[in-house]
């Protein structure tokens, strides 16, 4: 049986010229369209109120309420569905004012009207669609425009953001490029003598020179690799205790150096997680460097973890420090951003390049974790990250 495309209401108060009506559409076209019939504009209503129809046919001329006034209500209701007006002979000025108010054609009650009805309609509904189809593609070129347009201001603010990393980057290179240099002239001048005080702490400047390059350049290779897709982990059970023991341990001498107290929040229980060791104590590694990079002299700074009630470990980085403003709580975990507020209180040779944050957020990513900020100005920050604790749990987040 084929299907029922158009749904057309008559409003007609004389059974007869409904039921010809009716049955001059149906026959038209068998399958394409079916009618239903209401004697007043009171009905129609009733009946439009619960059901919509591709096209309505009404008399002028009904009892109560005229076709006109069901016309003012379509419009008053938004109904976009074509209206034709049948019209007694002499009604053309009422048929004229109807398609004033967005009928789309009338038809004169004539001894031939019926012959003319099938063909009217065929064109109403075509010229509907047609409208429809153009207001589509208006509406689509329009939504695609503004997503284009809002493509390109992105791009444009990428490539901002490439030329502000690309000068900030060879800046940052550049000081302790120069540090090196520096310091290996004195020693090999003869300016201090490597077995003395001061040349140890030549050296150790040297030193430390170069751990800030290795760093950024291990950035610039992760993020690489990120970029092409070819970034790898290698996941496997291993203890969250050790991996966090070591980072805090490394990091020990730094942080007294700097005169802030990095704890670790020891627990009884020993929890494994399933991740690649190497990676998680690269992003602890980022997350801690950062907390003592932002955070003054007698400042503290935490290191725990809890178990969340899906089986995954959290583990959270909190510092005394000086904080980050709400708007930039989520930008700094995207490419090449950096919380400017941050960066204006410390030195410019220890900036970085502002790739850390966002390849612990692909690496965490990797491991079906997720990684998210709290701070308040003045008040500190939290950095909190998962990891799944085991191989089921991870596979559980894929799904």
């Amino acid at each position: 049986m084929k299907k029922v495309s158009f749904r057309i209401l008559v409003v007609e108060d004389n059974p007869d010229h409904a039921q010809l009506v009716k049955t001059t559409i149906e026959h038209a076209k068998k399958g394409a369209y079916e009618v239903q019939l209401a004697s007043s504009v009171e009905e129609a209503i009733e009946i439009l109120d619960g059901s919509s129809f591709s096209l309505i046919m009404s008399d002028f001329n009904l009892p109560g309420k005229s076709g006109l006034q069901l016309l003012e209500w379509l419009n008053d209701k938004g109904v976009t569905a074509p209206f034709i007006m049948l019209t007694g002979s002499g009604d053309e000025k009422t048929a004229v004012k109807a398609m004033q108010e967005g009928a789309y054609n009338y038809i004169v009650k004539d001894e031939n009207y019926l012959q003319v009805v099938p063909p009217i309609i065929d064109e109403a509904l075509l010229k509907h669609l047609s409208n429809q189809e153009k207001e589509n593609l208006e509406r689509e070129i329009r939504e695609k425009n503004i997503a284009l347009d809002q493509a390109n201001r992105k791009l444009k603010k990428l490539d901002e953001l490439k030329a502000n990393f690309t000068a900030s980057v060879s800046h940052e290179i550049r000081t302790p490029l120069n540090s090196v240099r520096e310091s290996l002239s004195l020693i090999l001048d003869g300016v201090a003598d490597p077995k003395s005080e001061r040349g140890q702490r030549v050296l150790e400047i040297a030193r430390r020179n170069i751990d800030r390059l290795t760093e950024m350049i291990n950035d610039l290779l992760d993020f690489s690799k990120i970029e092409a897709g070819k970034l790898r982990i290698r996941l496997d059970s291993c203890s969250l205790q050790t991996l966090i023991d070591e980072v805090v341990t490394g990091f020990q001498g730094v942080a007294q150096s700097k005169k802030i107290k990095l704890i670790y929040e020891l627990r009884d229980d020993s929890p494994a997680v399933f991740a690649d060791a190497e990676r998680v104590i690269q992003i602890i590694t980022n997350l801690v460097n950062n907390a003592i990079k932002f955070t003054k002299p007698e400042g503290v700074i935490t290191v725990s973890y809890s178990l969340t009630d899906d089986e995954m470990a959290q583990i959270t980085v909190a510092d005394s420090g000086m904080g980050i403003p709400k708007e930039d709580l989520d930008r700094i975990f995207e490419r090449f951003e950096q919380s400017e507020h941050s960066n204006q209180n410390i030195p410019k040779g220890t900036r970085g390049t502002g790739l850390g944050l966002s390849i612990c957020k692909e690496l965490i990513k990797m491991h079906h974790g997720k990684i998210w900020a709290e701070s308040e100005l003045g008040k500190g920050s939290k950095f909190h990250f998962t990891l799944p604790l085991t191989q089921s749990v991870y596979e559980k987040q894929t799904s």
